[in-house]
């Protein structure tokens, strides 16, 4: 029996560490970044619709529902390469801030190209989808290897990354958005006096070993015009976290927990403490 529907979780990821290395001559960065994805997931519906076209419904207004949300182009992608000429719908549920450092609409990329390969039938290998998604974000390939990876290149070269421990994460996101573009700009003048980057293990035994390499160049651009960012990572260290972050560009900050009853007590308390500025906290695991 054909599939009309499909209905799939888009997971949220963060980086463990992200070192800007060079600006190349095309504008991209040349980036090494470690890419965990976590259990705090938008859901998305994918269903076939009677007229050819591609729609996106999306319960936030903020998000894009044309050919600026990556979901909707990747599933224009895909259909080109399939030659395919069907009607598409993307129903999108967000739980993932939007422009926060979490991945959300890379996410929402990935999960719409498996899921359009499943329900169309397509037997498109997981090499294939991840080629059409490095078209399109340089994240999206990650998600749809599904497995932690270290990043290179401008992020498209992936190589698997074992962590044994399970980790978990509470997030603070205080709401601001932040442009990737914007911050990679602020740190072109620092990149050509770049120190050597450290050696890093491609298998992680313990989480004292995963707090050791947190790092994010991009936290002094970021840092720099929101500095209570500086306080929220000292409040997860004092809260009980093994270390502390910023992902991606920011400005969502996250602590890593190596028990869950440690991670719940820290959520707690810092949902009442920010939630009275409006901020919102997460809960998740490693996945």
């Amino acid at each position: 029996m054909s599939l009309r529907s499909i209905d799939l979780l888009s997971p949220a990821k963060v980086n463990l560490r992200l070192e800007v290395l060079r600006r190349r001559a095309d504008g991209y960065h040349e980036i090494r970044t470690i890419l965990q994805r976590i259990s705090l997931s938008d859901k998305l519906r994918i269903s076939l619709k009677g007229a050819e076209g591609i729609s996106v419904i999306a319960d936030s207004p903020r998000l894009p529902v044309d050919e600026g949300n990556l979901a909707f182009r990747a599933a224009s992608c895909l259909l080109e390469e399939a030659k395919a000429r069907v009607g598409i719908e993307l129903t999108i549920q967000k739980e993932i801030p939007i422009s926060s450092g979490l991945g959300g609409g890379s996410s929402n990329a990935a999960s719409t190209l498996m899921g359009l390969n499943r329900i169309l039938k397509l037997n498109f290998s997981k090499e294939r989808l991840m080629e059409i998604g490095a078209r399109i974000g340089a994240d999206i390939p990650f998600f749809i290897l599904e497995k932690t990876a270290l990043a290179t290149g401008i992020g498209e070269k992936l190589k698997p990354v074992e962590i044994r421990p399970s980790i978990w994460f509470v997030l603070v996101n205080p709401g601001w958005e932040v442009s990737t573009r914007w911050a990679y700009k602020g740190l072109n003048f620092k990149l050509t006096k770049r120190p050597i980057h450290i050696k890093l293990p491609s298998f992680f035994n313990d989480i004292e070993q995963v707090a050791r390499i947190l790092h994010n160049d991009l936290e002094s651009v970021t840092i720099a015009a929101y500095p209570e960012i500086e306080g929220i990572k000292a409040e997860l260290l004092y809260h009980g976290a093994v270390g502390s972050l910023m992902t991606g560009s920011g400005p969502t900050i996250f602590g890593i927990f190596d028990h869950k009853r440690r991670s719940e007590s820290a959520y707690r308390k810092l949902n009442v403490k920010y939630g009275e500025r409006g901020w919102t906290v997460y809960l998740a695991k490693s996945i």
